[in-house]
C-alpha cells in the first residue's frame, strides 16, 4: 500500500555546520540541519530534496559511530520532532510509535500494564526509528535483536511515497529496512510486539578464569533461557578473568507496586569519578573489574525491562568512549576470546579500554544485514578515545582490524552501528549479503537521495 501526504515546509532548520557522532571519530560538514515537527513536514522535505537533486541523511539521537547519520554536503534530518506514541494495545500486546519517539516516551505507558519490549538498548534516550534502523540488541537472552519484534512499519521512501511494510507485505524491503541505517527511507512509525514484564532478581554470580568462564557462560545461557531472561558478564581489561551475573524470574508472581521494583544501579556521580580515574590511570583500569563485581553483588529485584537498562540517561562520564562489538557463534566464543586477549596484550596501554563486557545474542534474526542468524555471544569493548593523538589512532585502527579479522575467521561479524574502521573487504566477509543490500538500495533509491558517510565508504 502506498500513499502521498501533502507537503508543508519544515518549522525549524539551521545553516551548514560541522557535525560528529558518538565517539567523535567521524565528522562531516552538512549543508543544513532540518528538524521537521510532523510527518507532513518530513514528507515535504524529502519530496522537495528529490525534486532539487539534493541528498539527505537521517538522524535520531546520533549514537552511531560510523557516520551513519550524516554526510558531507547533505542535509541532516533530525527526526526527533516525530515523537508521539500513537497506540498501546495491552490486549494485543503491541505498541505503535513514531520514529522520532524515544523509549522514555513509551516506557511509562507500558509499565502500568506490566508490558515491556522484547529488548532495548541500555538507555531510554534512543529513538524507535533509530533502534529499528540499527536493529539494536540488548542484554535479553530470551529475545534477539529488535527487528524480530517489529510487526510492521511505515516507510517514507525516496520517491515521496509512504508504504506499509511487514513480513507479509513487501517482505524484501521490510527485512532490508531493519538494520538498514536509514538508507532506504525514514521510518515514520513502527508497530512492536510486547512481552509480559515480570519481576526478575539477580540469582547467581559466577567468577572464573576467562577461558573457563566463556565455556561455562555459553552452557548456562543455552540451558536456562525460559527461567533466566538476562545473563551477562564482564572481564578484566587483560581478558584473563571475569564473572557473569544471572537474572531469573521471581517465582512469587504477585503484582508488586512499581515503587518496589526500582533498579539497582551505581550513582552516576560515582561512575563519572571512576571514569575520570580510568581515563588517566592504567592501574585503575586494571583494577576496575573488582568494583564492577562488588556492584553486582547486591540483591536486585526489578522489572525485566528496567534491568535491560544501565541508567535512564547516559552519564556524562561516558562521553569520549567508543564501543566496538564483535558477535561470534556461541560455540566459538572461547576461541575468539583467547585471540582477543592476545591482540589486546600486544597493544597494551597504548589502547586504553574500560572493563570488557559480553552478552548472549539469540539467533534467528531475519534482517537482510543480520548479525545474529545463529546463537552468538557479543564481545564488547569500550575504548577511551584520544582524538587528535596519532599514536592512539594507529593503535585503535590496528587492534580493531585484527579483532575483526579474528571475529570473521571464527564465523562472526561486527555490529555495524559502531563500525568506523573496517575495510570494504572486511565488510563483505562479515556481511556477504552487503552487495544484495546495495542492489536493493539502488533499485528503490536510484538517485541515492538518502546517504551517509557510512554508505559512501562502503557502497562500492
Amino acid at each position: 500500500m502506498a500513499r502521498r501526504i501533502a507537503a508543508r515546509p519544515a518549522t525549524s532548520a539551521s545553516a551548514s555546520e560541522r557535525v560528529t557522532d558518538w565517539g567523535g571519530l567521524e565528522h562531516a560538514t552538512v549543508a543544513a540541519t532540518a528538524r521537521p515537527a510532523s510527518e507532513d513536514e518530513l514528507v515535504g522535505l524529502v519530496r522537495a530534496a528529490a525534486d532539487r537533486g539534493e541528498r539527505l541523511s537521517l538522524r535520531g539521537c546520533g549514537h552511531s559511530a560510523g557516520g551513519q547519520s550524516f554526510a558531507t554536503g547533505a542535509t541532516m534530518l533530525d527526526v526527533r520532532g516525530l515523537d508521539r506514541v500513537l497506540d498501546v494495545d495491552p490486549a494485543a500486546r503491541t505498541a505503535r510509535v513514531q520514529g522520532g519517539a524515544t523509549w522514555a516516551a513509551l516506557t511509562p505507558l507500558l509499565e502500568p500494564h506490566r508490558l515491556g519490549p522484547t529488548t532495548k538498548q541500555e538507555f531510554e534516550g534512543f529513538t524507535l526509528g533509530g533502534t529499528v534502523a540499527a536493529n539494536a540488541h540488548g542484554k535479553s537472552i530470551d529475545h534477539g535483536p529488535i527487528g524480530s519484534a517489529v510487526r510492521e512499519l511505515r516507510l517514507l521512501k525516496a520517491d515521496g511515497e509512504v508504504v506499509t511494510l511487514s513480513r507479509e507485505r513487501d517482505a524484501e524491503l521490510f527485512h532490508a529496512v531493519t538494520g538498514g541505517y536509514g538508507l532506504l527511507g525514514a521510518v515514520l512509525d513502527v508497530e512492536l510486539d510486547l512481552v509480559e514484564d515480570r519481576a526478575v532478581e539477580n540469582s547467581d554470580l559466577v567468577a572464573l578464569e576467562a577461558d573457563a568462564l566463556a565455556e561455562d557462560y555459553v552452557a548456562r545461557v543455552q540451558s536456562d533461557r525460559e527461567r533466566m531472561p538476562l545473563c551477562y558478564g564482564f572481564l578484566d581489561v587483560r581478558c584473563e578473568r571475569g564473572f557473569y551475573v544471572a537474572y531469573t524470574y521471581v517465582e512469587d508472581r504477585r503484582e508488586r507496586d512499581l515503587s518496589e521494583l526500582k533498579r539497582h544501579e551505581p550513582a552516576p556521580a560515582l561512575f563519572n569519578m571512576l571514569m575520570r580515574a580510568q581515563r588517566h590511570s592504567a592501574a585503575v583500569r586494571r583494577g576496575a573489574l573488582r568494583l564492577v563485581r562488588a556492584g553486582a553483588r547486591g540483591h536486585d529485584v526489578t522489572l525485566r525491562s528496567r534491568r535491560l537498562l544501565l541508567w535512564d540517561e547516559a552519564p556524562s562520564g561516558l562521553e569520549g568512549s567508543l564501543l566496538q562489538k564483535y558477535v561470534v557463534p556461541a560455540g566459538r566464543f572461547a576461541s575468539f576470546l583467547g585471540r582477543a586477549r592476545e591482540i589486546l596484550r600486544r597493544h597494551g596501554d597504548a589502547l586504553p579500554i574500560l572493563t570488557p563486557h559480553f552478552r548472549f545474542v539469540p539467533g534467528g534474526d531475519d534482517a537482510l544485514l543480520s548479525f545474529a542468524g545463529e546463537d552468538g555471544v557479543c564481545f564488547i569493548l569500550s575504548h577511551l578515545t584520544r582524538n587528535g593523538d596519532a599514536r592512539w589512532r594507529r593503535a585503535f585502527e590496528a587492534a580493531t582490524g585484527e579483532l575483526l579479522d579474528a571475529c570473521i575467521e571464527e564465523g562472526g561479524s561486527h555490529y555495524l552501528t559502531f563500525d568506523a574502521t573496517a575495510s570494504r573487504d572486511q565488510l563483505l566477509r562479515a556481511y556477504p549479503q552487503w552487495d544484495e543490500f546495495v542492489a536493493l538500495k539502488r533499485r528503490h533509491d536510484p538517485a541515492e537521495l538518502f546517504t551517509s558517510s557510512f554508505w559512501e565508504r562502503y557502497a562500492g
